[in-house]
């Protein structure tokens, strides 16, 4: 009888264990979902629309007074959180002594400008595309978002107002070309990775430095010109926007990898194309790249400063 009744009670004790799992399960499955962008360190003071903005932030230890500071754009379909693990500015940053911040985008997407489109199958077979996604259908304004972070940043910290920076990859990398081009009075430069610039350029835009960095065996952005403008013209538009003289010339070779550069441009902006031999569409080191990409985008950045 003992038996009996002890068993019984371990099938009750089961069953309440089984019910409060599935009571978990059903609120997990039905609770409301939160569709703004997931928190970082730190936030807008003022959300921007239906949206709060948010980004992650590294402060090295011991940093010290007007230091440069770098943002670093996540791909459509990434995160800040993701993009802090594949870029590697990390490190840098720890070494050299500046701030790095890592923004999320509204849907894992950024209104780099151009024609809306949906996918890459979607595209319209022509340059001039637009990307990407939620951000880009919503019209959310990125640059203000931005501006308003950067400004919020400098009143946070001691970063010195004439050297920001930009970087990004893919969606990111054209939104920090947008930035480039829209921002020329908040950005000193920008150096990124796989995608080109999809706006406009405004009058009001003054020349500012800009890198891209782009795999030669790229099949998400071609590196060729296509479907997208391609990474020479993409080059090639920047120099010309910039008022630089002659056509560039390859400055550095490691293998087949090559630097190419313009230089003799107005404002000093001078304009440079990393070709990345047979890599894809994440050219940063250890995605099975030795070349440390984003040291070199760094080193061209640290050279710049807006006038």
């Amino acid at each position: 009888m003992k038996v009996i009744v002890k068993v019984a009670l371990w099938v009750l004790g089961i069953i309440g264990v089984l019910a409060i799992v599935l009571v978990a399960l059903v609120w997990w499955w039905l609770r409301p979902l939160d569709h703004t962008v997931p928190h970082g360190d730190e936030c807008l003071d003022q959300p921007q629309g239906a949206y709060e903005r948010c980004w992650d932030i590294l402060v090295p230890d011991g940093v010290g007074t007007e230091v440069p500071l770098l943002l670093d754009l996540h791909g459509y379909s990434g995160n800040k959180t993701q993009q802090r693990g594949l870029s590697g500015f990390e490190e840098i940053a720890l070494r050299e002594g500046f701030i790095v911040a890592w923004p999320q985008g509204i849907q894992r997407s950024w209104n780099a400008g151009g024609v809306q489109w949906l996918s890459a199958n979607e595209a319209p077979e022509v340059p001039g595309q637009g990307c990407c996604g939620t951000a880009i259908f919503e019209e959310i304004d990125d640059v203000a978002f931005i501006r308003d972070m950067v400004a919020q940043l400098m009143h946070q910290y001691s970063i010195d107002p004439v050297r920001v920076y930009v970087s990004g990859l893919s969606n990111g990398c054209a939104m920090a070309q947008r930035l480039a081009a829209e921002a020329s009075d908040v950005f000193a430069g920008a150096a990124c990775m796989s995608m080109y610039l999809l706006s406009d350029v405004p009058a009001t835009y003054t020349p500012t430095p800009v890198m891209e960095i782009h795999g030669t065996a790229d099949r998400v952005v071609d590196y060729y010109e296509g479907k997208w403008n391609g990474a020479m013209k993409n080059f090639d538009n920047w120099r010309i926007r910039n008022g630089c003289s002659g056509e560039g010339e390859v400055v550095w070779r490691e293998g087949r990898h090559e630097l190419m550069r313009a230089s003799g441009c107005t404002n000093g902006a001078d304009v440079a194309l990393l070709s990345v031999f047979e890599a894809g569409h994440l050219p940063y080191k250890g995605s099975s790249l030795d070349l440390n990409t984003s040291e070199i985008a760094w080193t061209f950045l640290k050279e710049t400063a807006l006038r």
